[in-house]
């Protein structure tokens, strides 16, 4: 009876844990196609690492962030941005997570035309418990949708 009652927890578990097994491999990584509206500019961070998942996407006239990290997407604040970016400008960002760490991105413009500014090279940082630092190389792309655009 004992071994019958072990198989059948066994069971059960694997039964529970079959929906979060399958979702995790079904999952694609990063962020979801982000819609930046009409009239409003946001900037959008690439993993460097193939597949280049879409690691962080800001609107900055909204002042609203989003971030996926450790397979989750935070929804996070941050100031509203406004202004023209230029070749060379160096672009940081810092953004505190519900569990009030603090990860920060820091980049080169390294190309700026008119709507638009690439950040061929960015780093975001983090701060693991016990001190640690992971540091993931990005690339970027700051954008504004005209107020005509459909």
């Amino acid at each position: 009876m004992n071994r019958l009652a072990s198989k059948g927890c066994a069971a059960l578990v694997f039964l529970l844990l079959l929906p979060v097994m399958a979702k995790a491999q079904d999952a694609e990584p990063g962020l979801p196609p982000q819609d930046l509206p009409a009239g409003e500019c946001g900037a959008f961070f690439w993993d460097r690492a193939e597949p280049n998942p879409l690691r962080l996407f800001e609107n900055e006239s909204r002042a609203q962030a989003r971030l996926w990290l450790e397979g989750e997407v935070l929804e996070l604040g941050t100031a509203a941005r406004s202004g023209l970016y230029a070749a060379g400008q160096r672009v940081s960002r810092a953004y505190r997570l519900p569990s009030g760490e603090v990860i920060s991105i820091e980049g080169e413009i390294t190309a700026a035309r008119e709507g638009e500014a690439v950040i061929g090279r960015a780093l975001l940082r983090r701060t693991l418990p016990g001190g640690a630092e992971e540091v993931s190389p990005l690339m970027g792309l700051i954008s504004c949708r005209e107020a005509a655009d459909r």
